[in-house]
């Protein structure tokens, strides 16, 4: 029996017959697929004719993705069951290597909620802004009745990105390849030159949607759309009460965005900041020295995790003093948004990966409306300056160590590291998260040997 095949499956096909040629092998020395790929998608045609010994040939309905054996093993090295006293840490390939890159790309960057944006951005009717998770390129905007909507950045005549401004309002997206053209709702208004087209809708080529939402000041998107049950607000609950109880959502004004990039992993830079303050005192010694270290606390959720510590108490009037204030909460939101809360300050930091070794952080930092109500305009405006001087000295010390590790695990002398239990706790319970979303990934894969 042979199956029909069409021609544009065949690099896809030609794929799944390397990745499974090695189970077994036809009398007639050509490989043959196993019964087994039934589960990743694989079906015949609906009509059968014998023929010979051709090779068997199955006619893919959706084309599963591949991934390499080397990077299923490594996943599979961390485990999900040890605690964290005995715990090993990821190997380092998790934070060197291209397939664990792109692994993350089709998991944890397609099927959680990612943090992209501001609402400010999109306030008004009209408002936009773009950017890209990992290879994905999106388009958030504001429709003329301001609902918020967000799209794949990539027109559906040719592929070409629609929109290339950052940001800015827009009463349409044109895209300047072939001047086909979409509302800010993404519905295809208008085409080009396609007399005599067959078989084509309109409403079938609007551009493709993504999920999103708000929390906050923050615009969250899902690659893989809405999900089914949305548990996020209910995972992040106790997070949210403590932020909005010092100001989250209202009373505070934007004050400015600020950006880095930084030659290392993004999990680099969530390893650093949920570490319950561990390498505070030896890598920030001007913040350590306006907190009262010994207060420390990290609350650890599912999908969060919650560092909070008191300002040293003194008569200490100094703007790094105030800057702290008498209360600070480090936060992390997996998988990539970082908020931080303390004394007048609110900054986010979303923090987006470009590569295996490359990543981006975008700071946005918000100040309280009754801190700034209470100074002079040029008080205030010394009192910004300072801050976001300190501020950057924080995230400059930060990189230091995030590329100093992100050089150091690619030595032949490191592998896997240790957890220390107490403060990085939450530390553990990311790369839990995490192991956990590849592992689902792999499951609908198959395995190139």
């Amino acid at each position: 029996i042979c199956f029909d095949v069409c021609s544009r499956n065949s690099v896809a096909i030609n794929t799944a017959t390397r990745v499974v040629s090695h189970k077994l092998v036809g009398s007639f020395g050509h490989p043959c697929l196993d019964y087994r790929l039934n589960m990743y998608g694989l079906r015949p045609a609906l009509s059968l004719s014998r023929c010979g010994a051709n090779v068997l040939i199955p006619r893919l309905s959706t084309c599963p993705q591949t991934v390499d054996r080397y990077v299923a093993d490594e996943v599979m090295r961390f485990s999900l069951d040890t605690p964290v006293k005995e715990a090993a840490t990821p190997p380092s390939s998790w934070y060197t290597s291209a397939g664990i890159h792109a692994l993350e790309a089709s998991t944890v960057w397609t099927n959680n909620w990612v943090a992209v944006g501001t609402t400010l951005q999109v306030s008004t009717p009209g408002a936009f802004f773009t950017g890209t998770i990992g290879k994905e390129p999106f388009l958030v905007s504001s429709d003329r009745e301001n609902t918020l909507r967000a799209f794949y950045n990539v027109c559906r005549h040719h592929g070409n990105i629609v929109e290339r401004r950052a940001e800015g309002e827009a009463a349409q997206f044109t895209c300047c390849y072939h001047g086909w053209t979409y509302g800010v709702d993404g519905r295809l208004k208008k085409t080009t030159k396609m007399q005599g087209i067959r078989n084509f809708v309109a409403g079938q080529n609007a551009l493709k949607t993504m999920g999103v939402r708000t929390w906050g000041p923050l615009v969250l998107l899902r690659l893989a759309g809405h999900p089914a049950s949305d548990e996020f607000d209910h995972e992040v609950l106790p997070l949210r009460q403590e932020l909005e109880e010092l100001g989250f959502s209202s009373g505070m004004t934007h004050v400015c965005r600020r950006q880095y990039q930084l030659e290392c992993n993004w999990k680099l830079i969530i390893d650093n900041a949920a570490d319950g303050g561990y390498h505070l005192e030896y890598v920030h010694r001007d913040l350590s020295d306006n907190l009262d270290l010994s207060t420390f606390r990290t609350d650890v959720g599912d999908l969060y995790n919650m560092q909070v510590c008191v300002g040293k108490a003194d008569n200490d009037n100094s703007a790094k003093r105030r800057r702290v204030g008498q209360k600070a909460v480090y936060s992390c939101i997996y998988p990539n948004l970082l908020v931080n809360r303390y004394g007048p300050w609110l900054d986010t930091n979303i923090v987006l990966p470009l590569g295996p070794d490359r990543s981006l952080m975008i700071y946005d930092f918000f100040l309280s409306d009754r801190f700034a109500d209470e100074m002079s305009e040029t008080e205030l405006a010394d009192f910004v300056e300072q801050s976001l001087s300190a501020s950057d000295q924080v995230q400059q010390e930060d990189t230091l160590v995030c590329e100093g590790v992100q050089q150091g695990i690619q030595s032949a002398a490191f592998d896997v590291g240790r957890y220390a239990p107490g403060p990085e706790q939450a530390v553990h319970a990311f790369h839990l998260r995490l192991a956990r979303d590849l592992r689902e990934g792999l499951h609908t894969m198959l395995i190139n040997e």
